[in-house]
């Protein structure tokens, strides 16, 4: 009796083992949503706006919401690759009031648009939870408006394709379901000037 006791105990031990290395394989989509991480972006602005004479200005910036939709394949429990779109609504610089005359109230906006390829590192901790590095590439389009009050909108973009990486930590709900948070790091520009900007996101992914 305890010959066969020990024998369903391996046996069931067995089978979970081939469950959990069942799971770490397969198609995933992966969708999240965060915001711009120590971004200097009002602090940049200010500077420009009085280093073209404005003095006494208030200012204020309003952040837009990232977003991405990715579809992946986790080669094992350590590799996975994945990929899709990235992009965001509006952020918006504002500057009124001081010696801006004719130009207080005017608003600079900005969005951004495209895609990213990342192989994603996985680091298994405890249980259900997994440290991630991520390295890839982007090609992201930022399109920017400056509105003048009763004059109207100008616009312009640029593109900017560059390596992207980041870290994040995952937590497996079930074999088909986790919760992620990332934070990613992005070359956004065009060819004669870029700078990376990090992002934060949390989001959810489904395996197939």
């Amino acid at each position: 009796m305890k010959k066969l006791t020990l024998a369903v105990m391996a046996i069931t031990s067995m089978a979970g083992a081939s469950t959990a290395f069942a799971g770490d394989t397969g198609w995933y989509v992966f969708g999240a949503a965060g915001q711009t991480f120590n971004d200097n972006s009002k602090s940049t602005m200010d500077s420009w706006v009085s280093s073209i004479g404005g003095t006494g200005f208030s200012s204020s910036l309003s952040k837009g919401t990232v977003y991405n939709l990715d579809i992946g394949y986790q080669v094992d429990k350590n590799f996975a690759f994945e990929g899709g779109y990235i992009g965001s609504s509006n952020e918006t610089y504002t500057a009124s009031g001081g010696n801006l005359g004719m130009f207080s109230g005017s608003a600079i906006s900005a969005n951004v648009s495209g895609w990213n390829v990342k192989a994603v590192g996985i680091l298994p901790v405890a249980n259900q939870f997994s440290l991630l590095g991520k390295l890839g590439v982007s090609d992201i389009k930022e399109t920017t408006s400056f509105t003048i009050p009763g004059l109207g909108t100008y616009s312009g973009n640029g593109s900017k394709t560059g390596v992207t990486y980041g870290i994040g930590a995952k937590y497996d709900f079930t074999e088909a379901l986790a919760g992620r948070l990332d934070l990613d790091r992005y070359d956004i520009g065009d060819s004669t000037a870029s700078s990376y900007v990090s992002v934060w996101t949390v989001g959810v992914a489904y395996k197939f």
